[in-house]
């Protein structure tokens, strides 16, 4: 490794990133953040653990990312990707309310495992605490709203001005404390059947669409 004499950037040398690619390091490192930071807390886990997990030096993982702020918030924004090519698939259905019941139901699940929630609960506690990375959590729960805006509309597409945007930011906050608040439950531990804590959800959710 060396050290870019202008910005004081650490470099790898020629042939030093092993590997499929820069992508695929770089999602390595992250994965092995996610781990650490489920097992040991953002606070409790360390470059050097994450070197560790990841199998790779931690100059390299200072190649990719400055400090563990931009790790946690590139762990944020692979989150909300992930929602928003969720979001994407919903305005392609026929049937949007369905759709968004369906997409519920299978978020759930994926909030009430307790290695998710963990993780998920750590972003947010970060945000709390770190002015950094609360901006970039809330600029990502902006895009979210923005994304799910689009959805609710076209659920609620006999509505319009005011009332069809103060139904959505109900519907909204409605279908999201559903949801977020399995995160808060599951690390605690969910002694229930996931696919009859699906059913719930998904019925909750279309209850939520359909009457609020």
């Amino acid at each position: 490794m060396t050290r870019d004499a202008h910005n004081g950037a650490i470099m790898p040398d020629a042939g030093e990133l092993p590997g499929s690619g820069p992508e695929a390091r770089r999602r390595q490192i992250l994965d092995a953040a996610e781990a650490c930071f489920r097992d040991k807390g953002f606070h409790g886990a360390s470059i050097a653990d994450i070197s560790a997990i990841a199998g790779v030096s931690a100059g390299h993982i200072y190649y990719y990312f400055r400090n563990k702020e931009e790790i946690i918030t590139a762990i944020a924004e692979a989150e909300l990707e992930a929602l928003l090519e969720i979001h994407d698939s919903v305005r392609l259905e026929h049937d949007v309310v369905e759709a968004i019941v369906a997409r519920s139901g299978d978020i759930a699940l994926h909030y009430a495992d307790p290695q998710n929630s963990r993780l998920r609960l750590e972003i947010l506690a970060e945000s709390a605490r770190n002015p950094c990375v609360s901006a970039r959590v809330h600029a990502l729960d902006r895009r979210a709203r923005e994304s799910a805006y689009q959805s609710l509309r076209r659920v609620n597409a006999g509505l319009s001005g005011e009332a069809l945007e103060a139904r959505i930011a109900v519907q909204y906050e409605l279908i999201s404390a559903i949801l977020f608040g399995i995160t808060a439950r599951a690390v605690r531990g969910i002694d229930v059947d996931h696919e009859g804590l699906k059913r719930a959800v998904m019925d909750s959710v279309r209850h939520v669409l359909e009457r609020s």
